[in-house]
């Protein structure tokens, strides 16, 4: 298994060291997004790319991860999405 190159994915190893559970947490904050779209768009299966592509465009992540002040998953502001 080869090393992350960008900082993002550099930032994320050293929250999954600290956290085990860091990936769950931010596949249900990418999960929940996707919901989002999907109930905003009123959108059916055969429009489940199109909610797909907006939700990757949507997701955020990868900039809060480079935020210096977070140490842990529960510091990304879109964590706040698993508690609405």
């Amino acid at each position: 298994m080869g090393k992350p190159s960008s900082s993002a994915g550099i930032r994320f190893l050293e929250l999954l060291e600290k956290d085990e559970m860091a990936f769950d947490d931010l596949y249900c904050v990418a999960f929940r997004m996707m919901d989002a779209q999907w109930l905003v768009k009123r959108a059916s299966y055969m429009e489940f790319n199109d909610v797909l592509k907006s939700t990757r465009a949507q997701l955020i992540l990868e900039r809060e991860l480079k935020l210096e002040d977070v140490s842990c998953v529960q510091d990304l502001p879109a964590y706040n999405l698993l508690h609405r």
